[in-house]
């Protein structure tokens, strides 16, 4: 008797589900809400569930067999290098300010390190050799500690269009005094160093400032981190139980309407799946293309001591 052939699973095309869904639900009238809803296009809905530190995001978004089905404002095409560029940038700037969040915290490092007249460097590769002849020196300073090898994360900024001159923001560990990890820079003295302190998004709001575009040239490269960095999680599910230990698992979208008609319905049903996180915002977006929604929340791990108030949507 010959075997069952195995059931493949569905594939879908990566596409920008943020630039997709740019328009804000909040904006139009709740009756065009539900022509939405009726008369939507029926495909699968997604959810990422992404862990970094204390913070936890979500984002639900519907995916599509083809490209052509994608609203056009996301659809990435090898001949499209600007939607293709567009996208790169967005997801390396979420990856460092997941690994900002997942590696760290208070009473860790922020120094911005300039460069004083005469030391500027030339160009791009320049400006990492000088970073990385830094680095090489912090370790020395540290082993002489007895320190563990040092986890940083920089970022080098620099636009002569908009009048900013050569600079590297550096998030690195604690463990390392202020005072040695100022005067190790060289080519400069005009130096900002200071401790890190999350508030109810963790580090996202500074890691948003140290990584806005900065009209970087193609295939350039401006930020580097240190190899010992833990990796945040990813996990990406389409079905989900009503609470986070019973009940039948649903196709995530058919939580999609009530989350639509309603953003608390978010807020409840986010602490019903993770009540071991606070709920802190969130937002619903749409696009006249197809009718469809992208859905982000966002939650951050509740402290032992249960102080911690929650946020508001």
């Amino acid at each position: 008797m010959k075997g069952k052939k195995k059931k493949r699973g569905m594939v879908f095309v990566p596409y920008d589900y943020e630039a997709a869904f740019n328009k804000s639900i909040e904006d139009i009238h709740e009756y065009f809400v539900e022509q939405m809803l009726k008369n939507r296009y029926k495909c699968v809905y997604a959810m990422k569930e992404i862990t970094a530190g204390e913070q936890f995001e979500i984002e639900i978004y519907p995916e599509f067999k083809t490209m052509d089905d994608v609203p056009e404002a996301g659809r990435i095409k090898r001949d499209n290098s600007k939607a293709q560029k567009n996208l790169n940038d967005k997801n390396s700037r979420k990856y460092v300010e997941r690994l900002l969040n997942h590696n760290f915290g208070d009473s860790d490092i922020w120094i911005t390190l300039t460069y004083s007249a005469g030391n500027e460097p030339r160009d791009m590769a320049e400006a990492i050799r000088n970073m990385q002849n830094y680095i090489r020196r912090i370790a020395y300073q540290r082993k002489k500690r007895g320190l563990p090898p040092v986890k940083y994360i920089y970022i080098t900024e620099y636009s002569p269009e908009q009048e900013i001159r050569w600079h590297h923001h550096l998030v690195m560990d604690g463990l390392l005094d202020m005072d040695t990890v100022e005067s190790t820079w060289k080519k400069g003295r005009r130096n900002e160093t200071r401790r890190l302190e999350k508030d109810e998004h963790g580090l996202t709001g500074m890691s948003i400032y140290i990584t806005k575009e900065k009209d970087r040239k193609k295939g350039e490269k401006r930020w580097n981190s240190s190899q010992n960095l833990k990796q945040f999680r990813v996990r990406k599910v389409h079905s989900k139980r009503p609470t986070a230990t019973s009940g039948t698992y649903k196709p995530i979208q058919k939580y999609v309407d009530e989350f639509v008609r309603d953003r608390e319905n978010i807020r409840e049903q986010m602490l019903k799946w993770y009540p071991d996180y606070i709920f802190t915002d969130s937002g619903v977006y749409y696009n006249d293309f197809n009718g469809m929604f992208y859905i982000r929340a966002r939650m951050r791990r509740r402290k032992e001591n249960g102080k911690t108030e929650e946020g508001k949507t």
